[in-house]
């Protein structure tokens, strides 16, 4: 009989970002590298059409008393998913949003994307983080392996926890292919219809959260409009945040808030749209497990500028301009680099080639060999 896998996106969103895009384009490409064995993903109901149905050898499981809010979800994961494993007879189960389930009922592999609560507590509720570590702790201990997605986050992770190197595996994420083709003009039309957007822009994509360093991004374009340019203008594109709230107003005390456009978030089917229609990509995160939207926007040969922090050097090589996050000088004098046309042209090259480093089909092929690794200690 083939070992069953089971993953879960109880977790996540009822939209993908971050990491539900991650558990989606993993569970897309397990089945085709892994034929000897069975996947299963747990969703939620409201989650229902969001995830890949995966192939003849993998399947989703619907939870339909799974809760969508917060607390709920938890009690009832508490309450029901050990024994839910137990039942669909699951040989090992991924937990691959940093959490595992309340106890150990088969082997487990843990994805810990990041270490951001513990290096930045100050980013949420105290409630909320202190449930962050009290999880985090208990989880990474009932993990077989643990997978992670970046050489800085295995740092990371040793940083903040007592966790053995040889327990941990580095494996990056991928770009879907899609990023890579060019978007059909229809698309793209109906892309700038859906957004508003009609003017050329500079481009921000995820999550409108302080860690993501966009007061800065929106001073430093302020600096490119105070410079000279009357063309751009800047699109932050991600879910309304209440963290977020101060932005329209900092760029209304710049003066710029006719230039600053929140299109919200932005449908998965307009995303390669999105990036490929960018004239630059500015991602000047202070601290990120991977970076994918980097890879995006490379792989669609947008000029992208970016940290020269965290793990973004080992996403972007020398194929974008690497700015000091924390400089808003540097950042501005990046944006009007990258802008300029010869140079734009050389780093939408560099980027596509460099996308074409991470792919899912060598991601999957890797989570395949942890899985395999840990069920052979089983015997």
């Amino acid at each position: 009989m083939s070992p069953r896998i089971a993953l879960s996106a109880l977790q996540q969103r009822n939209f993908l970002t971050g990491t539900g895009r991650y558990i989606a384009e993993v569970f897309r490409a397990l089945p085709g590298q892994g034929p000897q064995h069975e996947f299963m993903l747990y969703l939620k109901k409201s989650q229902t059409g969001l995830y890949p149905t995966g192939g003849e050898n993998a399947r989703q499981s619907v939870m339909e008393g799974c809760p969508d809010s917060p607390l709920g979800r938890i009690l009832w994961e508490w309450r029901h998913f050990c024994r839910q494993l137990q039942r669909d007879e699951v040989d090992l189960y991924h937990g691959p949003s940093n959490f595992l389930p309340p106890k150990k009922v088969c082997p487990y592999v843990l994805t810990l994307h990041d270490m951001i609560y513990f290096r930045n507590p100050g980013r949420t509720g105290r409630i909320k983080a202190k449930y962050w570590h009290y999880y985090t702790y208990a989880t990474w201990r009932k993990a077989d392996l643990i997978l992670t997605v970046s050489n800085y986050s295995v740092e990371e992770i040793r940083r903040f926890l007592p966790v053995p190197r040889e327990r941990i595996r580095v494996v990056y994420n991928g770009v879907n292919p899609e990023y890579f083709i060019e978007a059909p003009a229809d698309v793209r039309a109906e892309m700038r219809r859906a957004t508003g957007l009609e003017a050329p822009y500079v481009l921000y994509v995820g999550r409108l959260d302080p860690d993501k360093n966009l007061v800065r991004l929106i001073e430093s374009f302020a600096r490119l409009v105070q410079s000279g340019n009357r063309e751009h203008v800047l699109v932050l594109a991600g879910a309304k945040d209440h963290r977020a709230e101060h932005l329209p107003r900092l760029a209304e005390k710049l003066g710029i808030a006719d230039r600053v456009v929140f299109p919200g978030y932005v449908d998965q089917r307009f995303l390669t749209a999105l990036y490929q229609e960018a004239a630059v990509f500015c991602y000047p995160s202070l601290n990120e497990g991977f970076g994918l939207p980097v890879a995006e926007a490379m792989a669609g040969g947008t000029p992208v500028v970016t940290s020269n922090t965290s793990s973004i050097p080992e996403v972007a090589g020398d194929a974008a301009i690497m700015v000091n996050p924390e400089s808003v000088e540097e950042i501005a004098k990046g944006l009007a680099e990258a802008l300029r046309p010869e140079r734009g042209a050389e780093l939408s090259e560099a980027g596509r080639e460099r996308a074409r480093r991470f792919t899912w089909e060598k991601s999957a092929q890797e989570h395949i060999a942890a899985y395999e690794e840990v069920l052979a200690r089983q015997g």
